[in-house]
């Protein structure tokens, strides 16, 4: 029995040692605050008709214990995770639209399925698309006033060159980055693969956020001349962020676990304990996506992996690109249908003010992967 017991608990420590090195054994609950997106209310707090706190708002249930004492010391943030979130999911849907793996979403408060639970390139660009949707979100609800704790980026002050000074109201990334590091990095536990490399697709998110600052200006002197210029930063549109992300995903790389000289004692990973899997290719630089083992296969609808498959998608039958029929519906063909679509027509402004417009309806040619 001694034997047995010896045998068994040596079968349960190679268990563990194989899922601390893979990041693949244990139930993973990262991204496990996404699930605000579905319930998140714009406050902090529950009310009742006499504008009394009640209790915590029930969405708060799905953050840790780490990320519910951030959100209560900076009331008004919540909204605007939330609507972050809400770009992020967007974004990422329109990056993929033409993709086999197209972002598909749910209502419940595992919001990107099974996927999370790899460590594929798609993994990679959700954790960075939702990291970067919270540091834009917070960044622009500071300058606008939305958040207690946080007003306009006054860091930038005086003469900016012979023509130009800094004033405004520069939107406040340094706070975004520090609270998105804060919020989104407190969901990870453990030491292991995916906690590295989700880590650094998160900060790669945030940094891409902050890289993509631009500066506009505003021009004073007289009869409209620009004599002197008023300078603050501003926010990229979440559509460059994204457009760089996808670019990022497209050259992603694949990493394994590196231990030399690495800091246990340390709260946060040291990215340089990602290693580029092939030797001969550079380390991924801090705004670079990573990954680590190969994308699933989504061609067809998998229970156990999460994909949905394509069939039923609508392709494109002249395009040879990703969108096209032929690589879309992974060379199972397709069926085509005639589609009547109604849309607004001819539309007329009239002083003052509405607009009118006439209903046109036209066949289209729907072609749609089996």
């Amino acid at each position: 029995m001694r034997v047995l017991a010896l045998l068994l608990a040596v079968k349960a420590a190679c268990v563990l040692l194989v899922s601390s090195l893979t990041g693949t054994g244990a139930v993973n609950n990262s991204g496990r605050w996404w699930g605000i997106v579905n319930v998140a209310s714009s406050g902090n707090l529950l009310t009742n008709s006499k504008n009394v706190q009640l209790v915590l708002d029930p969405s708060l249930a799905l953050l840790s214990r780490r990320q519910r004492k951030l959100i209560r010391q900076n009331p008004g943030i919540l909204h605007a995770i939330a609507a972050g979130l809400h770009t992020a999911i967007k974004e990422c849907k329109w990056q993929f639209r033409n993709r086999r793996w197209n972002c598909p979403t749910t209502h419940s408060p595992n919001v990107f399925g099974k996927i999370v639970n790899r460590g594929c390139r798609e993994t990679a660009f959700v954790f960075a698309i939702t990291s970067a949707g919270v540091t834009h979100a917070v960044a622009r609800s500071c300058s606008e006033g939305a958040i207690e704790s946080c007003t306009c980026d006054y860091r930038r002050r005086g003469p900016g060159g012979p023509d130009w000074h800094w004033g405004g109201c520069s939107d406040n990334v340094e706070f975004g980055r520090m609270f998105g590091r804060e919020f989104v990095d407190s969901s990870e536990r453990g030491r292991d693969l995916r906690y590295l490399t989700n880590l650094h697709n998160n900060e790669a998110g945030r940094m891409t956020v902050a890289s993509e600052m631009q500066q506009e200006c505003k021009c004073h002197g007289m009869s409209g001349s620009c004599t002197v210029r008023t300078c603050w930063m501003r926010l990229p549109s979440f559509r460059v962020v994204g457009d760089f992300l996808k670019d990022r995903f497209d050259g992603a790389s694949r990493v394994v676990y590196g231990n030399k000289g690495s800091n246990r004692a340390s709260h946060r990973a040291d990215p340089r304990h990602l290693e580029p899997e092939n030797p001969a290719h550079k380390l991924p630089s801090a705004r670079d996506l990573v990954y680590f083992e190969k994308s699933p296969n989504f061609c067809s609808y998998n229970g156990k992996t999460g994909t949905h498959g394509t069939s039923g998608r609508t392709c494109n039958s002249s395009s040879p690109a990703l969108d096209g029929c032929e690589l879309l519906c992974c060379g199972r063909g397709y069926k085509t249908r005639m589609e009547q679509v109604t849309e607004r027509c001819h539309c007329t402004f009239h002083w003052c003010c509405h607009v009118s417009c006439l209903n046109c309806t036209s066949t289209q040619t729907v072609h749609q992967c089996l």
